[in-house]
């Protein structure tokens, strides 16, 4: 019998209900989790601390990202994240949007495209300059004026931020991190996901990464394969961590529709079988994620748990 965590990101909210899904409603609902700590409602650090790290690195996102994202970083580097999103007529930051492939550096950077409006910027041997530092979160911008937005710090990005605005579109640095260790899991471990960043805490943490074609890490991800890779994993490892995505990536893009019926479809196609497959399971949020104001939330999230052991 293996132990498999199912983190469904951004699964809850101030609408949330467990008794609105069958199958999530016949686990046991066994206590809350603090999963931030007093921390920013973010999923690197919480999915962490899920995990049990006691201490998260202050300024790891960046580079985990880069991590997963099998990105090339020298310990002397600065990476921070980009965040792509719309600009209206106003000048104020709307929704994200698709971010550009490439982007000209000049030869003083390095700009990777991740997936939709993701991306990665790397300065070569700035790590010191990170904590003088200050950018703005992406879940803190839409309806913002960009030039509020501005990093500030750093004369070089604060430089290449001009550059990168356009009157339809801006690009939003933040995240800024540094390389960083940490300690292994504690044992034989496997991670399927969706997520450059999960992904790369799967490579922090030496656990292994199972690649699943068809896992995008939204709403169209392939749930069957996931669940079939997460099984197939339960068999040879005692701990399989399961991380599905959609309902953070709906809740950004403040469709609610969207996020129930992601939901509905991870308690039916994912949720389902893993309670009738034999193993330990256990099912929570890393963090809240409004679909009213597309932005996470701090607060306890509830733990559901099915398995041999638990009374269902």
């Amino acid at each position: 019998m293996g132990h498999i965590l199912c983190i469904v990101d951004g699964m809850t909210d101030s609408e949330f209900c467990g008794s609105d899904y069958k199958n999530l409603a016949r686990m046991a609902q066994t206590r809350c989790i603090d999963t931030c700590q007093g921390n920013t409602p973010e999923s690197l650090g919480c999915i962490l601390r899920l995990l049990g790290v006691k201490k998260v690195p202050a300024r790891l996102r960046g580079y985990a990202e880069a991590v997963g994202a099998g990105i090339p970083v020298g310990q002397d580097d600065l990476i921070l994240r980009g965040s792509w999103f719309g600009v209206d007529q106003n000048g104020r930051c709307t929704l994200p949007i698709p971010g550009a492939e490439k982007l000209e550096t000049a030869g003083k950077y390095s700009y990777y495209h991740m997936d939709q409006y993701k991306s990665l910027l790397v300065f070569p041997k700035m790590a010191s300059e990170i904590q003088r530092i200050v950018t703005y979160p992406p879940y803190d911008c839409c309806g913002r004026p960009v030039a509020e937005l501005a990093p500030k710090g750093c004369t070089l990005l604060e430089a290449a931020y001009e550059q990168w605005q356009r009157a339809d579109r801006c690009l939003i640095p933040w995240g800024q991190s540094v390389p960083s260790e940490l300690t292994p899991f504690p044992q034989p471990a496997a991670v399927i996901c969706g997520t450059t960043i999960v992904k790369g805490i799967a490579k922090l943490l030496r656990m292994e990464l199972i690649e699943v074609p068809g896992a995008t890490g939204d709403v169209d991800t392939d749930l069957q394969s996931k669940l079939a890779a997460t099984l197939d994993a339960a068999r040879n490892y005692p701990f399989v961590l399961l991380h599905i995505n959609g309902a953070d990536e709906a809740s950004h893009r403040k469709d609610v529709q969207q996020k129930h019926d992601f939901l509905l479809k991870v308690d039916e196609q994912v949720l389902l079988p893993l309670m009738r497959s034999g193993h330990y399971i256990r099912v929570v949020s890393d963090h809240g994620t409004d679909p009213q104001t597309g932005m996470h939330m701090d607060f306890l999230q509830p733990l559901f748990e099915a398995g041999p052991s638990v009374c269902i």
